[in-house]
């Protein structure tokens, strides 16, 4: 089994797995923590009983899907695309496809493949009535944890350095949204990305590392300009290091 690589997903879920077959969470929570069912969580049990590691790992890992499409018959779609369709539409273009050149592919390949090109953008969503609600809690500790850092004069006057007394320190804290509990937090000088990369260094290390982090679109968590939207590698040094960590973010759109 040591020939076997492991992404951080693959070893959360294995992480998540021993520690119901060691009975310190219950198969519930585990099946929360991974966004599955409970019995896709009995049968992962009995498969890391039967097969050990190798019972997280895809099946297809390092295989060619099964529905994929053949390379060949993209490419002559793509040279077709250039030379014919360029200014079509994709389900106009998926009809002709397929009647003029007797290449049945579905309308979602085609919208895909015209994207990758640049023959088609994507039309934004426009906004209907939206409201907002009360978001209920979450129902396991560590599935997800409110971060923010308030700025403030905690100290009063009983902070000083060289210069001058009653600075203003940054207070980051995280609070777990089951519990309602605080679950760690710190003084720094600032939010930057040294003091909340050591913040959750700790945290991973003492606690445990949660499903998801609930936090702002301050610059250290994501990146705000609008050149990201549409190109979602550019992201901050954070995101990446969490991503690694198999931690999702959640931004929050609303103070």
């Amino acid at each position: 089994m040591a020939d076997i690589i492991h992404t951080s997903e693959e070893q959360y879920k294995l992480d998540v797995i021993i520690k119901i077959l060691k009975k310190e969470i219950k198969p519930g929570m585990g099946a929360k923590l991974l966004g599955i069912l409970t019995r896709q969580i009995r049968r992962l049990k009995n498969n890391v009983r039967k097969d050990g590691i190798s019972a997280v790992v895809h099946k297809l890992k390092g295989k060619r899907s099964n529905h994929s499409i053949d390379l060949s018959i993209k490419e002559r779609v793509l040279t077709i695309l250039n030379k014919t369709y360029s200014d079509f539409k994709p389900t106009f273009t998926t009809e002709k496809l397929e009647e003029n050149h007797a290449i049945r592919i579905s309308y979602g390949t085609t919208r895909l493949w015209m994207i990758e090109k640049g023959l088609w953008k994507p039309h934004k969503q426009k906004k209907t009535g939206e409201y907002r609600s009360w978001r209920p809690r979450k129902e396991y500790f560590g599935e997800m944890e409110q971060f923010d850092g308030s700025y403030h004069y905690w100290f009063e006057n009983r902070y000083c350095d060289k210069e001058r007394c009653a600075i203003e320190v940054c207070l980051l804290a995280s609070i777990d949204d089951a519990t309602g509990r605080i679950t760690k937090a710190e003084f720094s000088d600032n939010e930057g990305v040294i003091a909340v990369f050591n913040f959750w260094k700790g945290y991973v290390l003492n606690i445990e590392k949660p499903l998801n982090i609930y936090l702002d679109k301050f610059s250290t968590y994501k990146i705000n300009h609008k050149s990201a939207v549409d190109n979602h590698e550019l992201i901050t040094q954070f995101q990446r290091a969490m991503l690694d960590l198999g931690i999702n973010l959640i931004s929050a759109h609303s103070s």
